[in-house]
């Protein structure tokens, strides 16, 4: 399961790196917690919306960067010179969602959808495929194409819905399920899921829901900090939101008002742990220190929430530095 799990959330850095994104509410998707882009019973979501990210005004002024941290992700590179997708102007919005609990049913799907020239994209994935054999291959079921990717041992198969939408899965039969329901069909999903994605917007640059399932709660517990308050933890949340200002937040769900005032606690804790190591680092502690202040923690009944504004002023003072390095 760990192998599988970690190839799904490397395939979320990817799509994380390759839009730093925002989710907004596709057309016709009438709200963002909408399931019928989600794989059947959901413990996790990573939602993202490439195009309103680059029309961002941090964006515009770090898209060189971020082109450059495409290229340096193996994974993102593969996919993106597989199939002839430029990330930069052909993707809207990337969905990534998929279980954690059971090792020996990992369900996992990503949909990215778009403005897909499959012909050119067709081509491309060929040349791919006849250079390196190893990392693609195009099989046909029935009409359909699809698009088997290995990437650290483990494959991924995509194939087109339409020229609009494309989606991920670990198999062959999986894909092919998603592409029959995906955006036509709601999905069961996990209640707790259900109560944390509600939350979302649509206007949150990057919007991630995970389910505390008994399993990270059992990795939660080995930090002796966290024992008592991981049994009663629920989800957790966080987003980033992109105007000429980054602003982010993080939530963490639990089962009862006095766990959430524990949790606050304990972050208060790593805040001023956080400060006394930013004042031994001349280089960054200065910024650090700022951005720790900067932090804004609360209780809202049984949840905790986290939030920063990373202002233009705060980004350039870190760039500064690290150039100054």
């Amino acid at each position: 399961m760990k192998s599988a799990f970690k190839l799904w959330m490397g395939a979320a850095l990817a799509a994380l790196i390759a839009s730093s994104a925002t989710f907004a509410r596709p057309e016709g998707d009438p709200a963002p917690e909408t399931p019928k882009w989600l794989t059947e019973g959901a413990e996790f979501v990573l939602k993202l919306n490439v195009k309103q990210t680059f029309a961002s005004e941090v964006m515009k002024k770090n898209k060189d960067e971020l082109k450059g941290l495409i290229n340096s992700n193996e994974q993102a590179k593969t996919v993106f010179e597989a199939t002839g997708i430029d990330p930069t102007k052909d993707i809207d919005t990337i969905t990534l969602s998929g279980t954690m609990s059971s090792p020996k049913d990992v369900k996992a799907l990503l949909v990215v959808r778009g403005k897909f020239n499959l012909d050119k994209i067709q081509g491309a994935a060929e040349n791919f495929a006849k250079k390196h054999p190893d990392e693609l291959k195009l099989v046909k079921s029935d009409t359909l194409q699809l698009y088997q990717v290995k990437m650290n041992e483990q494959a991924l198969v995509g194939a087109f819905i339409d020229s609009s939408t494309l989606v991920f899965t670990p198999s062959k039969e999986a894909t092919l399920q998603a592409v029959k329901n995906v955006g036509k069909k709601a999905v069961t999903m996990n209640k707790v899921l259900q109560s944390a994605t509600a939350k979302f917007t649509g206007k949150e640059s990057v919007a991630l829901a995970i389910v505390v399932n008994d399993e990270l709660k059992k990795a939660i517990e080995k930090a002796p900090q966290a024992k008592e308050i991981a049994p009663k933890l629920q989800s957790v949340t966080a987003t980033v939101t992109l105007t000429d200002a980054a602003t982010t937040g993080l939530t963490i769900n639990t089962d009862d008002a006095a766990t959430a005032k524990k949790v606050l606690m304990l972050l208060k804790q790593l805040q001023g742990v956080g400060q006394l190591l930013a004042a031994s680092d001349e280089n960054f502690g200065p910024v650090a220190s700022e951005m720790l202040m900067a932090l804004k923690m609360s209780t809202d009944e049984k949840g905790v929430s986290v939030t920063l504004k990373v202002t233009p002023e705060m980004m350039e003072k870190a760039g500064k530095k690290d150039k100054d390095k």
